[in-house]
């Protein structure tokens, strides 16, 4: 920034990066002011305590990566179209940092509820669609179970930068889908 000074989307931008980089044990107050070329005056400027930050991360994380995301895409009228869309959208994610934080979920009980907060979010949304397409519930569970998972196990096994694999992943998913439901649209 030209002025030097930071706002609290630089400090979010900043640990989303750390998380990419060195995983959860790299967040810290120390690692965000060293990414930032700041003071730890600076952090504390914005955030009371480094908890307080975690919380607000958490929810940035399930706002502009779940929430915006789902907004982004409502206004395509077309299941498929939109299903490639967030299959897009989905691709952009920062991955190892989404690895990072469900890594965090097994040792910290507030990123843990926000991870479980986010799957269900992502769950409802995909399952909620598919079923306002007159696809049975049954197989919009199926298929929102297999994309959800398709996408954590990305995350959880893969090169961050190979988005091609999950690609194909969701693109087969969406075939499977048009396959057994029948004709979507």
């Amino acid at each position: 920034m030209a002025n030097g000074r930071r706002t609290r989307r630089d400090f979010y931008d900043a640990a989303f990066a750390v998380l990419e980089d060195g995983g959860f044990p790299a967040l810290t107050v120390a690692g965000l002011c060293e990414r930032l070329a700041v003071t730890r005056g600076s952090f504390y400027h914005h955030f009371d305590s480094f908890d307080s930050f975690v919380t607000e991360l958490l929810t940035d994380w399930e706002t502009r990566y779940s929430r915006d995301l789902i907004t982004r895409a409502e206004t395509i009228p077309d299941l498929v179209s939109r299903l490639r869309y967030q299959m897009e959208l989905a691709a952009a994610m920062p991955h190892a940092a989404e690895a990072a934080l469900r890594a965090w979920a097994s040792v910290h009980p507030a990123v843990a509820a926000a991870q479980r907060r986010i799957d269900r979010l992502r769950y409802d949304y995909l399952a909620g669609l598919l079923i306002a397409h007159d696809v049975s519930a049954r197989e919009a569970e199926a298929f929102s179970s297999l994309a959800l998972s398709a996408l954590v196990g990305f995350q959880m096994t893969e090169e961050p930068g190979n988005v091609s694999k999950l690609l194909v992943m969701f693109e087969y998913l969406i075939g499977c889908l048009a396959n057994h439901a029948g004709k979507l649209g």
